[in-house]
């Protein structure tokens, strides 16, 4: 397939990235002296990237570790702060101090050490639809939240969703609110494409205008893949990525679907309902009786649907070759957008997702 005008830039996007992380980081060593006071910031790194480093800290009195993000001012934007300051929700990394230097702005938050979704979820002998169901209903009662303030998370995905412990049934989280966009008014309507193609709405990659929906569509990719292994959009290509996505059909194979309850197609269903309004929010969501009736169901042999999905995420390499990650495009410059870069802490060479990489992009108009 011929490359289109826009994958070609991004193809160029991903070239300047890999010289632009090539060039090495640096970050401050000297910690704000109110940090120090309040916490003892460890030599452990948890993330790092191009503009952006993460630490654990642990809190002088309590003993309790935090996650400390450190970036640059000169590099940072004001809607993660201001999105982290009036946050606060069980299954939402919270912001919990900030602190700044000459240089550098000291965000300590709830450190989510479980792992990413798919981590922990492979490292399961069993699992079943429950499982499946009460996990994405933390997602959508932390998505809820979001929507109720205003604020469109705009890039959920598997990596962005995190197990606060280690520990069986440990409280899901979501994180990394670099892309996220705090509505002026209700009904705004945002028109920058941004996110993860593979988990982004048709309406965001076509630049029609979207709001709220676009995050309930991604959570409908999440549990599609929770289920199957794989993801209902895909492509040998990017190319072919983005026309799947555009075209927004999917099927439900009866090789890997034939253990799935019909109340969680049509659970999907109405999560990636391709006109938006039409999608259901996530308030109506959690009402569905996938959800309600699975977190009050006790199923004494429901099927392990682990190898099923462990199947689908080794078997599937037109899935993962499409998901390579490339740069963060600005089609307006033809030029790499860096701060939205730093906010995403460079996940190409840090994080080892279970699903293979994954495309990202930022093209438009950056207003919104």
């Amino acid at each position: 397939m011929n490359k289109s005008p826009l994958l070609k830039r991004l193809l160029l996007a991903l070239k300047k990235t890999n010289e632009k992380v090539d060039k090495g980081t640096h970050h401050d060593t000297d910690h704000p002296p109110d940090l120090e006071r309040h916490y003892k910031v460890t030599k452990k790194i948890l993330g790092k990237g191009s503009f952006a480093v993460v630490k654990e800290c642990i809190h002088r009195h309590t003993g309790q570790s935090y996650a400390l993000k450190i970036i640059q001012k000169k590099d940072i934007e004001g809607n993660e702060l201001d999105i982290l300051k009036q946050v606060r929700h069980r299954h939402i990394v919270s912001m919990h101090a900030l602190y700044e230097s000459d240089t550098a702005v000291y965000i300590v938050t709830d450190l989510a050490s479980g792992g990413e979704l798919f981590q922990q979820l492979l490292s399961k002998g069993f699992f079943t639809e429950k499982d499946a169901s009460h996990l994405v209903s933390q997602i959508l009662e932390g998505v809820a939240y979001l929507h109720n303030h205003d604020i469109v998370h705009r890039d959920l995905k598997p990596e962005n969703l995190l197990f606060q412990t280690s520990e069986e049934n440990a409280n899901l989280m979501i994180t990394d609110f670099g892309l996220s966009k705090i509505l002026k008014n209700h009904d705004d309507i945002l028109t920058t494409s941004c996110g993860t193609p593979g988990y982004v709405a048709h309406e965001v990659l076509e630049q029609k205008g979207y709001g709220r929906p676009a995050d309930i569509w991604s959570i409908g990719v999440i549990t599609f893949i929770l289920l199957v292994g794989y993801t209902p959009f895909y492509g040998a290509d990017q190319a072919e990525l983005f026309a799947c996505i555009i075209k927004g059909e999917y099927t439900f194979d009866e090789e890997y679907w034939k253990d799935i309850s019909d109340s969680a197609k049509d659970f999907i269903d109405g999560l990636l309902a391709y006109q938006p309004q039409q999608r259901l929010t996530a308030e109506q969501a959690l009402q569905h009786p996938w959800i309600v009736n699975s977190l009050t169901n006790d199923s004494r042999n429901p099927p392990n649907l682990i190898s099923n999905v462990r199947r689908g995420l080794s078997s599937n390499p037109s899935f993962r070759s499409a998901l390579e990650t490339l740069g963060y495009w600005d089609e307006e410059t033809d030029q790499i957008d860096s701060k939205k870069d730093a906010m995403d802490l460079d996940k190409k060479t840090q994080r080892k997702s279970l699903i293979g990489k994954h495309l990202k992009m930022v093209v438009g108009n950056k207003t919104a």
